[in-house]
This record gives structure tokens, C-alpha cells and sequence, in this order.
């Protein structure tokens, strides 16, 4: 059944093997068992082909940027190509750039942080619930229904974590978290954009 030697698997693919162990599988003997993750968008911010966004002095390429080079399916190595492509070229344009331009940093306020602490469990608690909003209504299958609901939960959701953030002390988790909730919100409107099946998300017309 299986073409591959079970000590060639073992070699090759040694964390792969020791997790599906953990869980009762060998890989050498059954099928590996694969399930849809973590894909909710593919691209991600619009760039040129020289990495420019609408922001200025903000470029992406590679994984974060969204360029067309490689349709609208575009997933696992294939961003390495974008990735030096355009590399090379959003640098090319840098290196114009700053030899025509003059930069100055910015000033920036002196940061006064709040003097009480945010209670963990209530920052693991909102970071459970965008992940189960996420993964039930703008996972790989998705419905306007649903991406309607997801939306109205993220959205009193960020008021929440605003609240947090203006009103305790700023950590790493709290940043993270605020900053998950904004892409989230920004995944189900690009999601709400398209109407039809496309890339690797399905749409359901009716439900």
C-alpha cells in the first residue's frame, strides 16, 4: 500500500511521525490524517509589483502582500518565487527612493501606561472566542450568514478589547490579541467581497 520504506518515512519525516505516535497513528502503516487549518487568506494586502501599498512608505510583499502573481490559489512554496521576485524589485525601488527623497523620524509622545493589570483569563477567553468565531463562520466553506455573524460577534468583541486597551496596562498578549481581532475583521469583509467559490474558500449560496 504504502511506496515509501517505513524507515525512509521515519527519516524523513521524524516531528511527523513522533506527533501521530502520540496520537495512536503510524504514518509508516496508515494514512496520514489531514484536516483544512489556518488558510483563511491567501494574499493579504494589495501591493504593485514593487511592493508598494497605499500606505505611504509601507511595502509588502511575499506572504503579506497580495499581488496577483499567482491567481487566486496561490499557497505553499509558490511564495517563495514572489518572494525574491519581489524582494529584488521593491528594493530596486527603495534604493530610488531614498536617494531622491528626504526622511525625517517622527516625534512621538512620551508613553504613559495605565496602572492597573488585565485579568488573563479574560484576555484567554476573548482569544478562544475569535479563534471558534473564525474557524465556524469564515473557515474554508463560507455563507453570507455566516460571515454576517462572524462579523457581529468580532465586532462587539473589538469594542471589548478596545476597553482593555485604553484602560490597563499594555502586554504582549493584550497587543496580540487587539491586533488579531482588526485582521479578523479585515479577513471577513475581504470574505464578504466574494461572492463565488474561489481560490481554496467554497461559498454556499443557500442555506
Amino acid at each position: 500500500m504504502f511506496p515509501l520504506q517505513p524507515d525512509f518515512i521515519r527519516d524523513r519525516f521524524p516531528s511527523v511521525a513522533a506527533r501521530c505516535a502520540a496520537h495512536g497513528v503510524d504514518i509508516t502503516k496508515e494514512l496520514l490524517p489531514v484536516v483544512p487549518a489556518a488558510h483563511f487568506s491567501c494574499g493579504g494586502v494589495h501591493a504593485d509589483l514593487h511592493g508598494r501599498t497605499n500606505v505611504r512608505h509601507l511595502n509588502a510583499i511575499g506572504e503579506t502582500a497580495c499581488t496577483g502573481l499567482h491567481g487566486a490559489n496561490r499557497l505553499a512554496s509558490t511564495s517563495l518565487l514572489e518572494c525574491l521576485t519581489s524582494a529584488k524589485f521593491t528594493a530596486q525601488a527603495d534604493v530610488k527612493d531614498i536617494a531622491g527623497e528626504t526622511f525625517r523620524l517622527p516625534q512621538p509622545q512620551a508613553w504613559r501606561s495605565a496602572a492597573n493589570e488585565v485579568d488573563p483569563t479574560l484576555i484567554r477567553q476573548d482569544l478562544q472566542l475569535l479563534r471558534s468565531t473564525m474557524w465556524n463562520y469564515a473557515g474554508i466553506v463560507r455563507s453570507p450568514k455566516r460571515l454576517t455573524r462572524a462579523r457581529r460577534i468580532l465586532l462587539e468583541l473589538r469594542e471589548e478589547i478596545q476597553s482593555f486597551y485604553r484602560d490597563y496596562q499594555v502586554t504582549q498578549e493584550l497587543i496580540e490579541l487587539r491586533n488579531a481581532v482588526q485582521t479578523a475583521l479585515l479577513v471577513v469583509h475581504a470574505a464578504s467581497l466574494n461572492p463565488v467559490s474561489k481560490g481554496c474558500h467554497y461559498v454556499v449560496e443557500k442555506e
